[in-house]
């Protein structure tokens, strides 16, 4: 957690903005602000901020959702034994969130730079009245398997949120509509599920963490999503872009994967 974060750029062809649209992408914050995200940010001048999921940790114990289906029973026990000795190794080694009012005070200013469009991650699934307030106060869009639609440079453009509860036939009538969809999705595997064969332009999506620990240019480890995870970090498909995520939330140490803010361009 100490090393320092860093600003990755990509650049999307073909997405038709005659003037270059940008987005700062975060993702995997977990409560572990950092106020070197927010120079990062305004280094990257968006024109909008998106949060793909796991900003807060709103859940119950370790009952958070997954969009993998193929989950075994082997799967899940070995996934609650690595859930339970990492959670002990955390304490040992210091590694824990801050109070909820760092976290706050980030938004804030995330806020003040573009406006911030916030999905929902599997550690959210018990947002407090206090979270909405926030939001409210802050102009925050949060995106619960539902869309905006907005106007940037000039286009049409429609902003939604698949949520880790992920509702099907939202995404379903989401994927049909006119515009251009910019989908935050915090689980890349999402983009096999139920994404890849839709019109959908852009996804951003997080979750793994960049793999925690990479090798010649790829990650090891996932939360569930396959080891190696198929996507860990960069642009896939000119059109899945994945973030390795702001924060470190297990014990083993992260190699040659600085924690990161994501600026994207897209271009005609």
């Amino acid at each position: 957690m100490a090393k320092i974060p860093v600003l990755t750029e990509y650049n999307i062809t073909g997405s038709g903005f005659k003037t270059p649209l940008t987005i700062a992408l975060a993702a995997d914050i977990h409560e572990r602000p950092d106020d070197r995200f927010i120079e990062l940010i305004k280094q990257a001048e968006p024109d909008i901020i998106a949060i793909a999921g796991d900003t807060l940790e709103r859940y119950d114990g370790n009952k958070y959702g997954t969009p993998d289906k193929k989950r075994g029973i082997v799967r899940k026990v070995l996934f609650e034994i690595a859930y339970y000795v990492n959670r002990a190794a955390m304490i040992i080694t210091r590694n824990k969130r801050l109070p909820i009012e760092k976290t706050y005070d980030l938004l804030k200013k995330f806020s003040e730079i573009a406006p911030v469009y916030m999905s929902v991650g599997n550690h959210e699934q018990l947002f407090l009245e206090e979270d909405f307030e926030l939001f409210d106060r802050l102009g925050i869009t949060l995106l619960d398997n539902r869309d905006v639609t907005v106007n940037l440079k000039g286009r049409k453009v429609v902003i939604g949120g698949l949520s880790t509860f992920y509702d099907e036939e939202w995404l379903k009538a989401y994927a049909e509509k006119d515009g251009y969809k910019i989908l935050l999705s915090h689980h890349p595997i999402c983009y096999d599920l139920f994404i890849k064969d839709t019109d959908i332009d852009l996804v951003l999506a997080g979750h793994n963490h960049g793999g925690q620990v990479r090798f010649f240019g790829k990650g090891i480890l996932s939360s569930g999503e396959g080891i190696p995870p198929k996507y860990d970090k960069g642009v896939f498909d000119n059109r899945l872009v994945v973030s390795a995520g702001c924060s470190n939330t297990v014990a083993l140490p992260r190699f040659n994967n600085p924690r990161e803010i994501v600026k994207i361009r897209l271009t005609d």
